[in-house]
């Protein structure tokens, strides 16, 4: 046996042989007080929620709703994990108006503003159903070593997650909005929020599918 194939079985035994200790409700509801009850391995369903389905494929063409000048980038959003999350990667290329905007609002140095430039940003996000809340939770991880995670729900057309951020020292909260316009448009609004909860940045996209 391989050393590979020794520390995959092991791993497995360990995640079978897993117990979780935690309050029973029908224990607790029939009078019992056995905190140490042993929860059973649950393989959950595969994500097949409607809005999963609706977002799989990969999304180009971002503009400002209403104009006609496109950006230079992509979404591609497809299930991994054997099916358990969504994943979405964003890449876009970094425009004059991008920079002048984190001038305008940091103290970012002109050095730095042109090596952020320099570089496609790029964003990778995960994303998954709660088993005990049913919220949508999400993980999100960025070129420039950021990391957010966030939480939130999805109503009809529209799914709202609430991000906190952690980039370095410093820390943020942002708002995303994602609307489903049709099945191959979508619209998506980033709110981003100063330490008194009011809006510091605000920005709507549009994009439409490019394929299946």
């Amino acid at each position: 046996m391989t050393k590979a194939r020794s520390i995959a079985l092991m791993l497995i035994a360990v995640i079978l042989g897993c117990s979780c200790t935690m309050n029973n409700v029908e224990e607790k509801q029939a009078g019992k007080t056995d905190n140490n009850t042993v929860l059973p391995l649950v393989v959950p369903d595969q994500l097949n929620d409607d809005w999963t389905r609706w977002i799989i494929g990969t999304w180009g063409d971002f503009r400002e709703p209403g104009s006609q000048e496109t950006r230079d980038g992509w979404m591609k959003a497809e299930l991994g994990l054997n099916g358990q999350f969504l994943i979405i990667r964003h890449e876009n290329q970094i425009t004059d108006e991008d920079i002048e905007s984190l001038k305008d609002r940091t103290k970012t140095t002109d050095d730095q503003a042109v090596k952020f430039q320099s570089q496609t940003h790029k964003e990778i996000e995960y994303y998954t159903i709660d088993q005990e809340t049913q919220e949508v939770i999400g993980y999100l991880f960025d070129g420039l070593r950021c990391i957010a995670v966030g939480r939130g729900k999805r109503e009809g057309n529209k799914e709202v997650i609430t991000w906190k951020w952690k980039c370095g020292r410093r820390e943020a909260t942002s708002i995303r909005t994602t609307v489903k316009v049709s099945e191959d448009k979508l619209l998506m609004t980033d709110k981003y929020l100063a330490t008194d909860g009011t809006t510091m940045i605000e920005g709507t996209a549009e994009a439409i599918r490019k394929n299946n």
